[in-house]
């Protein structure tokens, strides 16, 4: 029992792992890849991120809902994760090729695979998310999947940020240019991203449904209206969730250029950012223990605590440098698993939350519509960044920004994610949704 859950755990934990060097490689290092290597104004690059990102956003009900009728001998989601991974890892690759374009039609060419690869990112990532709901129906057990999870993703995001900056400098000074330097990069990753998805389909096993005869909406504006209207635990998810996925984008989608503004006082991109995610990587079974000992809402408050005093701190001394690393960006990383866990069982349990309220268990409606959100607030957030590097006057030809403009990012950077994640706790502490709730629904849709 022990090593089929072991399995389990592992095999879940590496799809995240493989989906998290694309994710990562795109919040942390695809702005800047536009900006700096392929040389589009800032405010492009911004929409760029945004359009592909509300793509990515307005796909994930349709994929959801295809995925939740979906039936085969292989299960509900399992088969879109084995077969969409090749296609991913090919896009990937597209989206980091540098085509010889100019002007608007370089625009038109790059925004095209952005969003290709968005829309074959949808197709694993959305039935992957959702598997959790079909792998253990205990709020405990998931809080644990959650916390593995996030471990493999944090590894995942390690991978990017150790690897891809070198890397790409490496292949650079063998005489190539930095635009094949970034590809050879992408297409690494995508053959360590695919092999991780398939060994994820290999390694998981879906359970069926709670409660026998239960009914399993696929997405529609039909079905998603039913359950936000009668799902109270769905409709202030939805709210935490926009305000934490913009408080993820707000740090992540800066910190390239915020680490590039301060080139004279920081270490190079991939320490501070490996920095970053090795305290990630180290957070996440320290919060995976406050979670269960906790309870989900006291861990979410502590992360936002520990949140908002590092940016205080930033905001009022600048930043705190040791070695080049900026420790207050350290301890953001530190403090992220407590968000990514918590969201990761939140999600599965309002479907059952909604199931035992109204008696239909909508997994397309609830993982569609959260799903939505979260890639709706990213993209917004990076278009609002775009702009934000344009109106402050930030240069990709100058080889060191001007003092301001690295204040202003300082000054964002330090705002922006503690204000966004207050308000984010403050609509959780509404949830109806608890430990004991969830059990006791459990328990009884087993019965039935």
């Amino acid at each position: 029992m022990a090593g089929k859950k072991a399995r389990l755990l592992a095999g879940y934990g590496l799809g995240d792992f493989g989906l998290n060097i694309y994710w990562h490689s795109l919040s942390l290092i695809l702005v800047f890849w536009y900006a700096e290597v392929v040389g589009l104004d800032p405010k492009l690059a911004g929409w760029i991120y945004a359009l592909g990102l509300l793509w990515d956003a307005v796909s994930d009900p349709l994929v959801a809902s295809i995925a939740a009728t979906n039936r085969s001998k292989h299960g509900v989601y399992r088969p879109f994760i084995l077969f969409g991974s090749f296609g991913l890892g090919a896009s990937f690759c597209l989206l980091f090729w540098h085509p010889p374009l100019e002007g608007w039609f370089l625009f038109a060419a790059l925004l095209a695979a952005a969003m290709i690869f968005r829309t074959a990112y949808t197709i694993v990532a959305v039935p992957y998310s959702a598997l959790s709901a079909r792998l253990t129906f205990s709020s405990v057990e998931r809080a644990e999947l959650s916390g593995v999870r996030m471990f493999f993703a944090f590894c995942g995001m390690l991978c990017v940020t150790a690897f891809f900056f070198p890397f790409s400098r490496w292949v650079e000074a063998q005489g190539s240019t930095q635009d094949t330097g970034f590809l050879l990069v992408a297409a690494l990753g995508a053959f360590i991203a695919t092999l991780a998805l398939v060994t994820c389909f290999a390694f998981t096993r879906e359970k069926p449904p709670l409660g026998g005869q239960a009914i399993e909406g696929g997405w529609s504006l039909k079905s998603f209206k039913e359950a936000f209207v009668r799902n109270s635990a769905l409709r202030l998810l939805l709210v935490v969730l926009f305000f934490n996925s913009a408080a993820g984008a707000s740090v992540a989608i800066v910190m390239a250029f915020y680490i590039e503004a301060n080139s004279s006082i920081f270490a190079n991109k991939e320490v501070i950012m490996s920095s970053y995610a090795v305290a990630t990587i180290l957070g996440t079974p320290v919060w995976t223990v406050l979670a269960r000992w906790l309870g989900k809402k006291k861990c979410w408050y502590l992360g936002t605590v520990l949140t908002v005093a590092a940016g205080f701190w930033l905001l009022m001394s600048g930043p705190f440098v040791i070695a080049g690393v900026p420790v207050q960006l350290i301890v953001y990383g530190f403090a992220l698993p407590s968000f990514a866990i918590i969201i990761w069982v939140l999600i599965p349990d309002t479907v059952e939350y909604g199931q035992f309220g109204y008696g239909k268990r909508d997994e397309g409606a609830v993982f569609g519509s959260s799903l939505f959100i979260q890639k709706a607030s990213g993209g917004l957030t990076g278009l609002a960044v775009g702009y934000l590097l344009s109106g402050i006057g930030y240069n990709p030809e100058r080889d060191i920004q001007t003092a301001q403009t690295a204040a202003v990012l300082g000054d964002f950077i330090a705002i922006a994610p503690a204000l966004l994640l207050v308000t984010a706790s403050i609509t959780l502490f509404l949830m109806p949704l608890s430990r004991d709730l969830h059990a006791r629904i459990v328990d009884e849709l087993s019965q039935g």
